[in-house]
């Protein structure tokens, strides 16, 4: 995944992620977009790290 994409997956991850912390009511509607770009953020950091999620078996 080169830095294109990693940005355009975090995008989208943490738009999902902060979409569901609305829906709990732990953060306003009204910081969503800050809060979208903290999270972004920080899933960029995490990639940039090589911090990636572990493989799954083809089988799970």
């Amino acid at each position: 995944m080169n830095a294109e994409e990693q940005k355009a997956w975090a995008t989208k991850v943490a738009v999902l992620a902060v979409d569901a912390l609305v829906d709990a009511r732990l953060i306003d509607q009204t910081v969503f977009e800050q809060a979208a770009r903290i999270v972004e953020e920080e899933i960029c950091v995490r990639l940039a790290l090589g911090d990636y999620p572990p493989p799954q078996a083809a089988n799970e």
